[in-house]
């Protein structure tokens, strides 16, 4: 009887051990994107960005997540040279993407993979004149996160957030999230 009863506590127990392994998360990253670009004078087309992030994972393994993200600076170039050069101010205005998560985690860090869709929309200004344009597409990254506490996590990554014919926007993220 008491073997029996062992092991219906142990069963009974084991969804307590899994919490911090499935269930809802969300968090917030500060990225550094790279715009693969150039202006005249060769100077990189870089932004700051602020993203937030909600998930749920599924079991230890499996999860899936939904991104959105604003630039938090604007970058000026130069095209062109001479009496012909003009400043064109480039800002991102928002994005959006979409994953599936791969993960595999121990009681000290995490190892992930990120493989989606994504949806950047930004905006071109010279002088008073401006235009927008969106671009969407395959996405893809890896990070690796460690244990803060518990339910906290400080999370490092990188994120060819989209490659298009168009665009060429990596980003390089800090941030953390929070297991509910």
């Amino acid at each position: 009887m008491r073997k029996f009863l062992l092991i219906i506590a142990t069963v009974i127990s084991l969804p307590a051990l899994a919490d911090n392994m499935q269930g809802f998360y969300a968090g917030a990253a500060m990225g550094f994107v790279d715009g693969n670009t150039e202006d005249a004078a060769e100077n990189g087309v870089d932004f700051r960005s602020i993203e937030f992030t909600g998930g749920y994972k599924y079991n230890s393994w499996l999860g899936g997540e939904i991104r959105v993200g604003t630039g938090a600076s604007s970058e000026a170039y130069t095209v062109g040279q001479g009496d012909t050069a003009y400043d064109i101010n480039v800002d991102i205005d928002h994005y959006e993407s979409i994953y599936y998560r791969a993960e595999s985690a121990n009681a000290i860090a995490k190892l992930y993979g990120l493989l989606g869709y994504s949806n950047v929309q930004t905006t071109n200004s010279l002088g008073d004149a401006s235009a927008s344009a969106s671009e969407s597409g395959a996405s893809f990254g890896a990070g690796v996160g460690f244990v803060m506490n518990e339910d906290t996590n400080l999370n490092f990554e990188y994120r060819q957030l989209i490659n298009s014919s168009d665009n060429d926007f990596s980003i390089l993220s800090i941030g953390f999230d929070y297991r509910f």
